[in-house]
């Protein structure tokens, strides 16, 4: 089944986050789209763009910490992984 890809515009509705903050998080380069011209998203897109919303606007979390937070997740589903392969 082919994944579903969003616009900006919808992507952001979904998200409960207005389409300027989605762009900014892309500008960051902590949300990276899975298509560009025009920039669309999938399911792991919108999860990380709610993830950083919900760092900063339930948990305080500023700008200079969303990328050394998203490194960590990032290393820690990476870890996991490796792990569920060795384990087989």
């Amino acid at each position: 089944m082919p994944k579903k890809l969003q616009l900006i515009e919808e992507a952001a509705v979904v998200c409960g986050i207005g389409p300027d903050q989605l762009v900014r998080f892309i500008s960051y380069s902590w949300v990276l789209p899975a298509e560009d011209n025009p920039p669309r998203l999938d399911e792991e897109d919108l999860a990380r763009a709610r993830l950083i919303h919900e760092l900063q606007a339930e948990f305080g979390v500023n700008d200079a910490a969303v990328p050394i937070i998203l490194q960590l997740i990032d290393q820690l589903h990476r870890l996991h992984h490796e792990a569920r392969i060795a384990s087989r």
